[in-house]
């Protein structure tokens, strides 16, 4: 059994199905990677000029032991470092709006398009 509740785990992977409007799912894909306690967000876009899929992680969620949730970035040299504008959370919802709400800077989304 995953010590991330079930719920919590839906309404990420829901959002992730959420985040790449339809007339857009042919082209990427965002997933969830799951270990342990932490889930990486994945941009995955379809193979172009004979190259496979490509894959960039873009976030990760932190369940502490705690069980408070926080929100990382993929920072320089391939380091996840704490979000700087989001505090730790009961629940993953509020870090998922804190991604939808930095969509448009590029903080976390450099090949992803706004919804």
């Amino acid at each position: 059994m995953s010590p991330i509740p079930e719920l919590q785990q839906r309404q990420i992977d829901r959002w992730c199905e959420r985040r790449v409007p339809a007339d857009q799912r042919g082209e990427y894909t965002v997933l969830s990677r799951w270990r342990g306690r932490i889930v990486t967000l994945v941009e995955r876009r379809a193979a172009w000029a004979g190259d496979g899929p490509a894959e960039r992680p873009f976030a990760q969620l932190r369940y502490g032991l705690d069980e408070m949730w926080s929100l990382y970035y993929l920072a320089d040299a391939g380091r996840w470092r704490p979000y700087p504008r989001s505090v730790p959370e009961i629940s993953p919802v509020p870090l998922l709006d804190d991604l939808d709400r930095e969509a448009s800077t590029g903080y976390f989304f450099q090949w992803l398009s706004p919804c």
